[in-house]
Parts: C-alpha cells; sequence; structure tokens
C-alpha cells in the first residue's frame, strides 16, 4: 500500500502499520476476526505496542493516554471489536485475510482537548515612512493556510503536535483553536510531500510554506518555526485566525 509507513510492529506475525497522511492504523486478519480469540489476543497486544510509538503531544504517548481515559479504551475496544475492511487478499495457499483500518482520532479526543490556552497577543508593526514614489505597490495575496515542512528535524508525527517560537513560546497549540472546527476539521493534517500538502482543500489556493527549524520535547512532537516567520504569524490577525481554524498541514518523512 502507498504512503506507509511510520510505524511497523511485527508481533508473532501480526503486522500493523500507521498511515498518518490518514491517521490510520493498518493490519491483516482473519475474515472471522473476533472469533479467532488466539489472533485477537495478539491484536490487542500488539495494538498496545504500536499505541507506545505514537506521541498524544510533546510529552505523552497515545499508549498513555489510553490507560489514563475510560473513554478511549472503551473507543478502541469497540473499534477493534469492529474494525472497518478496505481490502481482501488471497495466498496462493489458499488463505484469505481482510485489510482492517482503525482510526487513531475518534470521540474520545473531545475529552483530552484543552480548555483553555494563553492567546497570543497581535503585535503593533510601525510601517515604514519612506515611500519610493517610482516604486508600484504590488497588492499582496492573503495567506490562507499554513504548509510546515518537518522533514529531516527528527519530528515525530502525533495526535496533537504544537508549533513553537525560537524561544520556545507557544504559536499554535489545542489550546488555541476553535473547537467546533478542531472536531470537524480535525487539529492538524500530515502529508508526504509539497505535492501532497497542496492538494488539500482545506489551506486554501495560497498556503505560506514554512520550513520548520528542528523539533523539540521530549516525544519530538513540536515544532519550533525560524524566528521570522514566527513573527510574520505573530503580527497577522489573519494569520492568527487560520491557526484557530486548524488550517495546518506538516509534511513528515517516509521511514
Amino acid at each position: 500500500m502507498a504512503n506507509l509507513l511510520l510505524a511497523l510492529i511485527l508481533l508473532n506475525g501480526i503486522s500493523m502499520e500507521v498511515e498518518w497522511s490518514e491517521k490510520t492504523i493498518h493490519f491483516y486478519g482473519p475474515i472471522q476476526l473476533e472469533s479467532d480469540t488466539a489472533y485477537f489476543a495478539q491484536l490487542q497486544t500488539g495494538l498496545d505496542s504500536v499505541f507506545a510509538t505514537i506521541p498524544f503531544d510533546a510529552e505523552h504517548s497515545l499508549a498513555e493516554v489510553v490507560k489514563q481515559s475510560r473513554d478511549a479504551r472503551n473507543y478502541f475496544s469497540t473499534a477493534l471489536v469492529y474494525p472497518q475492511v478496505v481490502s481482501t487478499r488471497y495466498s496462493t495457499t489458499g488463505e484469505v485475510q481482510n485489510e482492517y483500518v482503525l482510526n487513531i482520532i475518534g470521540p474520545y479526543i473531545e475529552e483530552l482537548i484543552p480548555r483553555s490556552s494563553p492567546g497570543l497577543t497581535l503585535r503593533s508593526v510601525v510601517p515604514e515612512t519612506r515611500v519610493d514614489e517610482e516604486e508600484v505597490a504590488i497588492p499582496s495575496i492573503p495567506n490562507t493556510g499554513f504548509v510546515i515542512d518537518a522533514r529531516g528535524t527528527g519530528f515525530r508525527p502525533g495526535v496533537f503536535p504544537r508549533l513553537l517560537d525560537t524561544e520556545g513560546n507557544v504559536i499554535f497549540d489545542p489550546g488555541k483553536v476553535d473547537r467546533s472546527v478542531l472536531r470537524e476539521r480535525g487539529y492538524v493534517q500530515y502529508a508526504y510531500s509539497p505535492r501532497e500538502a497542496l492538494e488539500t482543500r482545506e489551506l486554501g489556493l495560497n498556503p505560506l510554506r514554512i520550513v520548520a527549524e528542528r523539533s523539540a520535547g521530549s516525544n519530538q512532537c513540536d515544532l519550533i518555526l525560524p524566528a521570522v516567520e514566527a513573527e510574520d504569524i505573530i503580527n497577522s490577525a489573519l494569520n492568527l485566525r487560520l491557526l484557530s481554524e486548524c488550517r495546518v498541514m506538516i509534511i513528515i518523512d517516509r521511514i
């Protein structure tokens, strides 16, 4: 399958793969999944191992969140019993298996979204007074979203990554976004190439592309933005609104 993958867990012959552009976990299993009790037990153990590799945020793994949240445990328990079937494969020996998909993001997220976060104060910018009379003003096209290139930074995609400035101040985190938009659109999107990122309709026709300086956090799930670009975001009411609407795409490495 194309675009796979950033996490690969092999346990007793069970392969689970994370597809971040879809925020899903893929695996193959028998047609009668739940009735195969031995396989199902191995599958549950394998899923716990995958969760340990997925950052929930800069400091916590998805495994920690699932362990502490009853809503998350119930969501994944139900999803594992009734996974979505996306394809069927047939081996030369006559074995038939389904390819199953579990969504990483579910209703349990609502419980875990921070209720509030200190907002950014729009900084006033003093305009330059000197203007060259011969210079022809060219109107700029407003930004419609953000494409953050995190390739080569060691960044690990997760559920709630943050964008920081070079001093570690938070520019973008779940507490700064519109909760209704987050529930509808999702917090951030992931892509494996600029072309794939720019095909996303939610980013509009003129997203601002920023190359991240480095990753940060104990899970390497935060991104440090260059000083100039961070200032441009903080100084623009439009840019802050776009962040609050979760119009953020992060380009990630393939492994």
